[in-house]
């Protein structure tokens, strides 16, 4: 087993990357020819880009967009695959896999009665494929999970998009935040350095990086950190955790086929060469994500082929420092480890353990679970879904939170906003106000007597408003959020944004004014394929 000789953490970590990986190079000027060749190689991502290209520049064609829709699908972006399958379907595309697709990519964007009419139309129509059959029916099930989870009231809580700084088309994970709440630690599979080159799916080498907060509130562009002199020179270390207040990085990097474990220092703003931790080495354990506990005392890790026919399990080991060692890995228990994969533990604190599980009990792949130590039976106790917004029908997983902050939380997710394969994402429970304003139409005017929808664009909290007979609305709120005003007439959708402030400005608060404007048709570029 592993030995710990310093009071810093030890341990050993072959980071797990927890999805599949989709093939997400920036290729621009895609022919049709070359995304049909990406599509037969499930290069979804490729695929997609060059029929957008296609539809957008070229000509609309039902074919080519039931492929753009499929794609769509498979990357996880539910509303650009609405988008598409319903345009090839509305002129006058038929398939067998068509209600699927399309059942699959309403479930997507969590419209769940749409998802259901489709998923079970395909049901009762094309049942033959067996391996469509199934997901059909897992979806079905997942639904009517989502619906007994959704909330029945409004909760006081905001969900957003760090931002373009920190998020790019490529894969962004494993956030860890410092106490002053000025610099995030992370890993990206985006670009970082001049010679660096695209891997075989399309990504570049994982690394890790860092962005710091501005005055304003945003964050700036991400930037690899620099652990070894010389030019590219930092591709191999993987984060672990922060520890002893911020000052050392834990770190991870395999070296002649065995995982080495390194602390890197904090000092005069910048990460210092990393210098190895000596320790026994044991390479029947430690083969994905680990997190210690704040005492660390105790280790939770993934592991595979150890048991449930080599997926990924839960384990841990506790630190004895009377001989120094760490006892032998134990499966963390039938509670907590299912028939799926697990992976991605964090320590909110001692008793407190948040992870991910693709378990059948969720709504999607993997979702985010908590559970916590029973002190009398001396086990943890059985998980429970952290449910809406943490969770989707796609994936979602390592959760971070700052010691003794927890009204505020990060992890990453795969939804409608997500600029690339994965992004990270911010949680924070603010308040529920009382708030009203003028909503006015695209001529200024006060828009009288009308019928809108206050839409919550992540966490799908949505508000019917009425204005009254001079324009204005009143209700219930979420303060922090941004919201997408809609309103229809004559077949043609206005649109407009509010943002209610947090910490709560009470003099906004009867200040709500909206300004429609007619919504603007699909850019023309896929979103997808825009840069870093």
């Amino acid at each position: 087993m592993k030995r710990i000789t310093n009071s810093a953490a030890l341990l050993i970590l072959s980071i797990f990357i927890l999805f599949s990986r989709v093939s997400f190079a920036q290729v621009e000027g895609i022919s049709i020819v070359s995304a049909e060749n990406y599509f037969l190689d499930k290069d979804y991502r490729n695929a997609l880009i060059g029929f957008e290209d296609y539809l957008q520049g070229i000509q609309f064609n039902r074919d080519v967009a039931f492929k753009a829709g499929i794609c769509a699908t498979r990357l996880g972006i539910g509303k650009k695959a609405i988008y598409h399958i319903t345009n090839a379907k509305s002129a006058g595309k038929t398939d067998n896999y068509l209600p699927f697709w399309l059942g699959r990519s309403y479930h997507l964007d969590e419209q769940w009665d749409s998802a259901s009419k489709y998923l079970e139309q395909y049901l009762d129509v094309f049942p033959i494929d067996k391996s469509f059959k199934r997901e059909a029916d897992l979806y079905l099930k997942q639904i009517e999970q989502a619906k007994s989870m959704m909330p029945t009231t409004l909760q006081p809580v905001v969900i957003e998009d760090m931002g373009s700084g920190i998020n790019s088309v490529y894969s962004e994970f494993h956030p860890m935040l410092t106490q002053d709440g000025k610099m995030l630690v992370y890993s990206s599979r985006k670009k970082g350095y001049i010679d660096e080159k695209l891997m075989d799916d399309g990504e570049y080498k994982e690394k890790i990086f860092i962005s710091r907060k501005q005055d304003d509130g945003t964050w700036t562009k991400g930037s690899p950190i620099r652990l070894v002199e010389g030019r590219n020179k930092d591709l191999d270390y993987l984060p672990i955790q922060l520890l002893d207040n911020d000052t050392k990085l834990l770190l991870s990097k395999v070296q002649n086929n065995e995982v080495k474990i390194f602390i890197s220092e904090y000092v005069n703003e910048s990460w210092k060469l990393p210098y190895q931790v000596p320790m026994e080495q044991d390479p029947r354990f430690f083969t994905g994500d680990i997190v210690f506990s704040n005492d660390l005392k105790k280790v939770v890790f993934t592991t595979d082929g150890n048991t449930n026919k080599f997926q990924n399990d839960l384990y841990t080991s506790t630190f004895d420092p009377k001989t120094e060692k760490w006892t032998e890995p134990a499966f963390l228990g039938k509670n907590v480890d299912s028939n799926k994969d697990e992976a991605a533990p964090f320590f909110i604190d001692e008793k407190t353990l948040v992870f991910s599980s693709k378990s059948e009990n969720g709504l999607g792949d993997y979702d985010l679970y908590k559970t916590e130590w029973d002190e009398e039976k001396m086990t943890w106790k059985v998980p429970v879904n952290m449910g809406f917004p943490y969770n989707t029908p796609n994936n979602d997983f390592y959760f971070f939170t700052q010691a003794g902050k927890t009204d505020v939380q990060y992890f990453s997710s795969v939804r409608g906003s997500t600029r690339g394969q994965t992004d990270i994402y911010k949680v924070m429970r603010t308040a529920i106000v009382d708030g009203s304003g003028l909503i006015k139409d695209e001529t200024g005017k006060p828009l009288a007597s009308a019928n809108l929808m206050f839409d919550d664009p992540e966490n799908y909290q949505n508000i019917a408003i009425t204005t009254n007979a001079d324009g204005r609305f009143s209700g219930k709120l979420v303060a922090g959020q941004t919201y997408l005003v809609h309103y229809e007439k004559n077949k043609v959708i206005f649109e407009g944004t509010l943002k209610i402030a947090f910490p709560v400005d009470p003099a906004q608060l009867g200040n709500l004014d909206v300004q429609l404007i007619p919504k603007t048709t699909m850019k023309s570029e896929s979103g997808i394929n825009s840069g870093e």
